[in-house]
């Protein structure tokens, strides 16, 4: 039951917009056990509240290579993950991006699901536990919206983490899928940085922090009555900015 592709797809398009806070949609999962290889088409991931848009990733088809002879009680050995021409579509909004939100709701949701609903969407009583070798996400196209620079391409290099769960002994299908969203989360905010968009709000901090060590040398030195300037450098640079 657990290598049934139908049980497989009703588990994914059940517990996965519980724990990502996003639509997701698969079109077909294939799984042959005797050949060790599965693969899931048509996979689409909405995007959570807050950033709107048709999705937030598009995958034509993942393939996955098992190991039949790794596959123990509740472990699962996967040699390889391939997601290949993946259509990312990641959304900066404020100092956020969808993909950043995907991972906080994952986070967040991690205790949503019931322990009947794992163990009916697994087939077993105890949940399930992965480890996987070596996942390849390869020749990404990926589009960046902010609602400060419009729409633009960017670039997303090749993803090859390698031995996601080995040292655990096994990570669960949650645990796995953050460890993959993590890698594109960090590309794309890295990309969104460089494309000048302000993520982190580091600018803004920096200037809040300089303005209350002034406030702070100002009632030391002069004592709390004296009336701090309003028109001060960091207010000059902000005008700036």
């Amino acid at each position: 039951m657990m290598f049934s592709g139908n049980l497989v797809k009703d588990a994914i398009e059940h517990l996965g917009p519980e724990y990502l806070g996003a639509s997701v949609g698969v079109d077909t999962v294939d799984l042959s056990l005797t050949e060790g290889a599965a693969s899931i088409r048509g996979l689409l991931v909405g995007n959570p509240e807050g950033f709107e848009g048709s999705h937030a990733m598009r995958l034509g088809e993942a393939k996955v290579v098992l190991d039949p002879s790794g596959i123990i009680d509740t472990l699962v050995i996967i040699e390889q993950i391939l997601v290949d021409g993946a259509d990312v579509a990641a959304i900066a909004r404020g100092r956020q991006t969808n993909f950043e939100k995907l991972l906080e709701n994952i986070t967040e949701n991690s205790g949503g699901a019931t322990t009947s609903e794992t163990e009916a969407a697994s087939g077993t009583e105890a949940e399930i536990q992965f480890i996987a070798n070596r996942f390849d996400f390869t020749n990404v196209k990926a589009s960046l919206a902010s609602d400060l620079l419009g729409v633009m391409e960017i670039n997303i290099a090749d993803i090859h983490p390698t031995d996601i769960g080995r040292k655990t002994s096994g990570a669960t299908a949650v645990e796995l899928a953050k460890q993959i969203l993590r890698p594109i989360s960090r590309y794309i905010s890295e990309e969104a940085v460089k494309q000048g968009i302000d993520l982190e709000g580091a600018k803004r901090e920096a200037i809040e922090k300089v303005d209350g060590k002034i406030d702070e040398i100002i009632e030391e030195e002069l004592g709390s009555d004296f009336k701090i300037p309003t028109d001060r450098p960091t207010d000059r640079l902000r005008k700036r900015d």
